[in-house]
């Protein structure tokens, strides 16, 4: 059954990806398409990647994001509500009142109790989507590896090397999605659509991404910037949406592999973990990683919303987040526009109230409430966009990352002031205009605060906003030390005696969230674990 629904699937893809006359199927139990033997098939198939892989980026966006409580979500829709379910809330003096969530458990414990297949069908399941999506993934890449390497195929050499470190990056960016999230997974390269039952822990999972990022960084390093064929190859597999004024170049493709293996280490450590010899291996990665004006991937939109995923859906980080045409799924958390430091244009410019303030949205919880959205892109803004679908999502690193991993490196090795550098760095070039930090004397508290003010508006939507409050024990229990003091909170008045209205009061955020998840269900029950999963 797992293999019929891989080999279907991958068959999809390809369908969707190439024209009808390419399509003549060969054995239909075997992976195998004829149309894969031939120079545009396997282009087709290898642009595809955008098709599935593109869903695994915008909901494992969507998850972190919320999470990381840089943006809010009370919907049910992909069990989204469910993953922000703070423990409890405490409202400060006079108040002093604790108020716990609307369930009364724990976010893990709600989130085992839809691992289920009516949840599955009801679309509530959290556990199911990234998981799904990247395996399914997965076996694409599989199946490209595969097809690359039959004889009958005739393409320059240069452009099979290009398409296997498509491939093995994709792998890679797979790998770490599920290494990052969950609390185990499979590693599997069968081309035949097959799977095993040998769950190995996170650790594993990331060493394997890891491993495959590597793979594409021998392959490319072999590759001329200049290659004809290259260049060809990487037009044919990006979609005109995603096209941007400078081509991903060998080189750049190479320090994007980087970013993402210092990454993988340095998100996930916790910050009481990192020692010196982890603290090296993150620099010694990120030091060959993405660089100021380096073209990393994105994922782009169509202005006319033609073959770019997004029609008659919400499916892309910058679509979920307005409330122009969005009303009710994503908004800006509250907590993450108090980390703004005072004059920073990223705000002005990024940020706008809402027409209508949000608060405790359906009765949910008192964490779903704002006074504030993104700014458009195309109304001078930078983290979502309306009917004018423009903007470009960075799903997979970013120059600043690295610069910040480096900041990060420097700062806890002791060279406060080289760290500093670094985030000034990134200010400088988003357009924030605050004065620099580098130079005024900060300790190492205050420089820790920098980064992490830095990493929370820096790389808003970027993908690493929870893994940062999983490692820095934020979202740890309150009696592990975990939550936090201060947050803003938009307090209704039936919890201060003010009536109706509400008031933005400092109040401390128990989140007590799973550092990772379970297996879900949809794998479990037909592929029996040799070891239990179990979220952490």
């Amino acid at each position: 059954m797992k293999k019929i629904y891989i080999l279907v699937f991958a068959l999809a893809l390809a369908s969707s990806a190439c024209k009808k006359s390419d399509l003549q199927l060969g054995n239909p139990n075997n992976p195998s398409l004829v149309s894969l033997e031939t120079k545009t098939g396997i282009e087709y198939y290898s642009a595809g990647f955008y098709r599935q892989s593109g869903a695994v980026f915008d909901k494992s966006t969507f998850y972190n994001s919320v999470m990381g409580d840089e943006q809010f979500s009370s919907v049910g829709n992909f069990g989204m509500r469910f993953t922000q379910q703070v423990t409890a809330i405490t409202l400060p003096a006079p108040y002093n009142t604790k108020i716990p969530n609307i369930f009364g458990v724990d976010q893990i414990t709600q989130l085992r109790s839809l691992n289920n297949f009516a949840a599955d069908a009801s679309g509530s399941n959290a556990f199911q989507f990234t998981w799904q999506d990247a395996y399914l993934a997965n076996g694409q890449a599989n199946i490209l590896l595969m097809a690359l390497d039959n004889p009958k195929l005739e393409i320059p050499a240069s452009e099979k090397a290009t398409l296997q470190a498509w491939a093995y990056w994709w792998k890679g960016l797979l790998y770490s999605q599920i290494g990052s999230l969950y609390s185990q997974g499979i590693i599997n390269n069968a081309a035949d659509g097959t799977t095993n039952n040998n769950y190995v822990g996170h650790d594993a999972i990331i060493a394997e991404a890891n491993a495959n990022f590597e793979k594409a960084i021998a392959l490319l390093k072999g590759i001329n910037d200049a290659d004809a064929d290259y260049k060809a190859t990487m037009v044919a597999i990006t979609p005109s949406f995603n096209v941007t004024g400078t081509a991903i170049t060998p080189s750049m493709w190479v320090r994007s592999c980087y970013t993402n293996e210092a990454r993988n280490i340095l998100v996930n450590t916790k910050v009481k973990d990192l020692n010196a010899a982890i603290l090296t291996k993150v620099s010694d990665l990120a030091s060959k990683g993405l660089v100021q004006g380096d073209q990393a991937f994105v994922r782009g939109m169509d202005v006319n919303s033609v073959n770019d995923l997004t029609a008659g859906t919400q499916i892309h980080p910058f679509l979920w987040n307005n409330d122009d045409i969005n009303p009710s799924w994503q908004y800006t958390s509250e907590r993450l526009v108090q980390d703004f430091k005072v004059g920073d244009k990223r705000k002005d410019n990024g940020i706008r109230l809402l027409g209508t303030t949000v608060v405790n949205v359906r009765a949910r919880g008192i964490q779903f409430g704002s006074r504030y959205t993104p700014n458009a892109i195309e109304d001078g803004g930078y983290w979502t966009t309306g009917k004018a679908h423009v903007g470009k999502h960075l799903y997979a690193g970013s120059w600043e990352e690295n610069a910040l991993m480096l900041a990060e490196v420097q700062i806890r090795s002791g060279n406060i002031e080289t760290g500093l550098g670094y985030i000034d760095d990134v200010r400088i070039a988003q357009g924030a205009q605050l004065a620099a930090v580098k130079g005024t004397g900060l300790d190492l508290n205050g420089a820790l605060e920098e980064l992490r003010k830095e990493r929370r508006i820096g790389l808003f939507l970027r993908g690493v906003a929870f893994y940062d409050a999983r490692r820095w024990g934020v979202t740890a229990p309150a009696s592990q030390g975990g939550g936090r003091a201060g947050a803003i909170v938009l307090v209704p008045g039936s919890f201060t005696g003010g009536g109706a209205g509400y008031t933005a009061l400092p109040c401390f955020i128990e989140y007590n969230y799973a550092d990772y998840w379970d297996v879900p269900i949809d794998e479990t029950a037909y592929n029996a674990q040799t070891t239990k999963a179990t979220a952490q």
